[in-house]
Parts: structure tokens; sequence; C-alpha cells
């Protein structure tokens, strides 16, 4: 089977849920939090599926990492920092609800924002989404700049 069967096959479970599918129209780094999920377990499911580690788990956590339809709250709201350090928990609680999770699943969950808030990684796999959920994060805030850089850059360079 090949890795892009395997992983929508793992995907597939998820996507069956119409609570997790609302994910779509929740915004997160000025997309929807259903891309933004997506994209961190996909990088997560071929990082670690190439380590050797446990890539089911893995791509399982990475898909629950942000699994809460609350809107995103601006770094100027009183209340960000609260939001950056409870919704892990939330996204374990609505995790729960629909699935049934094992330890590393639980651990990616609860520390994918280390080190923003507390908890330190346990497992490798852990640490994989952590990093990866960073990456795919800071593309996603500077792509728009990046992009709209590029057309200003293309537009003078046109009218020159």
């Amino acid at each position: 089977m090949s890795n892009k069967n395997i992983y929508y096959s793992i995907y597939s479970e998820f996507y069956n849920i119409n609570k997790y599918r609302e994910l779509k129209s929740v915004v997160h780094h000025g997309n929807n939090r259903l891309d933004h999920i997506n994209r961190v377990s996909k990088m997560s499911f071929y990082v670690s599926k190439k380590c050797g580690l446990d890539y089911v788990s893995c791509t399982r956590g990475a898909l629950l990492h942000d699994f809460f339809t609350v809107e995103d709250l601006s770094r100027s709201n009183e209340k960000y920092k609260s939001f950056l350090n409870d919704h892990p928990k939330i996204s374990l609680e609505n995790s729960k609800k629909y699935f049934k999770l094992n330890e590393i699943e639980e651990d990616i969950i609860l520390t994918h924002m280390y080190p923003i808030v507390k908890g330190k990684p346990k497992y490798i796999e852990s640490k994989v989404v952590c990093v990866c959920d960073k990456l795919v994060s800071i593309y996603e805030f500077f792509r728009y700049k990046i992009n709209l850089s590029i057309n200003v850059l293309i537009l003078l360079l046109i009218q020159q």
C-alpha cells in the first residue's frame, strides 16, 4: 500500500465524524483549523514513518491536536494566554468523546504547544508533532505576507 493510501486510511476514521468536519469552518492561522490539522498530520506522518516511529499514533495525535471548535483569539485579547494553555486540554476532552486514544496520542495532544505551555513531550512521536506544528504554523502565519510581497514585487517589475 502506498504512503498516500496508508495516510488516508488513518484519516478516514476522523473525517467521518461530523464534529470533526466542523473544524473546516473554524478560523485558524488565517485559514481554517481542518486545513492546519491536515498539514501538521501529513508532515508528522511522513517524518514518523521515515524515522521508523509509531506513525499511526503520531498521525492520529496530529489529527487531534487542535480538535476544538472555539475561534482563535487575537494576541491583543486578554484571554489569549489562557487560550494557549487551555486548548490542548479541550482538544483532549473532545478527542476522548469520539475516539479511543493510547498514551502516545494523549501526550501528543497535551504537549503539542511545548515550550509555550507546561508539559514536556514524553514520546519522540510527541516531539515530531510539536515540531511539525511549529513549522506549519510559521508557514501559515507568514504565507500571506510573503505572497503579498511577491505580488507587489511583480507589479513593480512589470511597471518598469
